[in-house]
């Protein structure tokens, strides 16, 4: 498997917690997911179902995901935001096939 160029601007955070992926056209199912770290920019997921690269997605964080982040942090998980789908790539956590995804934030802080 080709290894990924970091093209990253800002730190990532490592995070874990329940993603759900509402696309934007009506008739679209939602799919879950599970965060794997974020950042001001963006976030980097994975998910049973792929999504392709250059959807527009809105991301909803469960509650579960804040517990987890150190106090005072100066990088937030947002709890809800669009994101376009940058990269998709299918891999095996515990030896299930799952899809591995980085989107970006379509509206900046």
């Amino acid at each position: 498997m080709p290894q990924l160029q970091e093209k990253r601007n800002f730190v990532r955070h490592r995070g874990n917690g329940q993603l759900t992926l509402l696309h934007t056209h009506a008739n679209a199912r939602h799919i879950q997911g599970s965060l794997i770290n974020f950042s001001e920019q963006g976030i980097s997921f994975f998910s049973y179902r792929p999504v392709t690269p250059g959807t527009t997605v809105i991301v909803r964080a469960s509650g579960e995901n804040y517990r987890q982040l150190p106090p005072g942090g100066q990088c937030l998980l947002r709890s809800m935001g669009f994101c376009t789908v940058k990269w998709c790539q299918e891999t095996k956590r515990e030896g299930v096939p799952m899809h591995e995804m980085g989107a970006v934030y379509v509206m900046p802080y």
